[in-house]
């Protein structure tokens, strides 16, 4: 197990997991939200080879609607 902060919340997850398995893992079901690993964004095309390490600041922005 591996610790990390996801959206300032520290959370202990598996190792090893790519960003597409952090997302089920943690059971996200809305598409189209915004992924950033220690403040880099991570483009959708990356999220299979993209590893959450141990220590890492996850942050997940989900798209804001205005009017």
């Amino acid at each position: 197990m591996i610790t990390v902060s996801i959206n300032g919340e520290v959370k202990e997850i598996k190792e090893g997991l790519n960003i597409r398995e952090l997302i089920e893992f943690l059971e996200y079901k809305t598409k189209g939200f915004a992924i950033a690993i220690n403040t880099t964004f991570v483009s959708i095309k990356n999220y299979e080879e993209t590893i959450v390490k141990d220590g890492d600041t996850i942050d997940i922005l989900a798209p804001v609607q205005g009017g």
